[in-house]
């Protein structure tokens, strides 16, 4: 069995492999957080681009000019700046959600540090995110990423990358699906406190002398927390649905370019 890096051409294509998957992890949201020391990210980005380096198509002709190997590199860094934010937007979905189940249940001022961002997220939205990634890795997400990232070198050789004029397109769509999922993981918890509200608001006409203060927000901390239980054991199902859905659009993408 020949080692991959044996000619100087062989070299060359690991080159551009490296730039496109070094930019791509280190932007997303698991691999690329900033906790992570950038030293295992480099490491991350060598072992990925060994692996890969078989899947390439031979016979690229790669830029030689100053020129040409600027053009190409701006235009993998701006395909991995695309995969990478379509990555994330799928994973804000539900730090989306916990921000809207938080607003709902009064937990919107009670925040922790996201470690991967550095900032303030309410407890909820990190809860869910965290939840998020196990879920991710224990369904083989990553293998899902995996195989969009291979399936790029066959549709798009290194150094060839073009960009249709509807890509802009699929990312407004892209986009636009992030909220309505967002929306669509949290509206049991949004309903129900609904319905807890308009309750508490009939009680509070009808019968003046309660606090309805007092005894409202309890209420809506337990009611929100008995529909969380319920959506934590359920939400497998969707979150596997949404990482297809991922995978299906970074393909959809990579078509583009």
């Amino acid at each position: 069995m020949n080692f991959p890096l044996e000619s100087l051409a062989q070299m060359e294509g690991f080159f551009w492999v490296l730039m496109r998957v070094s930019i791509i992890i280190f932007l997303l949201p698991i691999f690329g957080a900033t906790g992570v020391p950038a030293l295992w990210k480099a490491g991350l980005s060598m072992m990925v681009a060994i692996v890969l380096l078989p899947v390439v198509p031979q016979g690229v002709g790669y830029p030689e000019t100053p020129v040409a190997i600027v053009i190409a590199f701006l235009s993998e860094a701006i395909m991995g700046f695309i995969l990478a934010i379509t990555v994330r937007m799928y994973f804000e979905v539900v730090q989306m959600a916990g921000n809207f189940m938080s607003f709902q249940m009064g937990f919107s001022m009670a925040t922790v540090i996201d470690p991967q961002s550095g900032m303030q997220n309410p407890v909820l939205s990190q809860f869910l995110y965290i939840m998020a990634i196990l879920i991710f890795f224990s369904l083989d997400g990553h293998h899902i990423f995996l195989r969009a990232l291979a399936g790029s070198f066959q549709l798009v050789p290194p150094s060839c990358v073009t960009f249709d004029s509807t890509i802009t397109g699929n990312i407004v769509k892209i986009s636009s699906q992030m909220w309505l999922l967002g929306i669509k993981l949290s509206a049991p918890i949004i309903i129900a406190l609904f319905l807890s509200n308009l309750c508490l608001g009939i009680v509070a006409r009808t019968v003046p002398q309660i606090n309805i203060l007092m005894v409202g927000f309890p209420v809506n901390i337990c009611i929100g927390l008995i529909f969380l239980m319920i959506l934590v054991a359920n939400i497998t199902p969707f979150l596997s649905q949404m990482f297809n859905e991922m995978g299906e659009a970074l393909i959809a993408l990579i078509r583009l370019m």
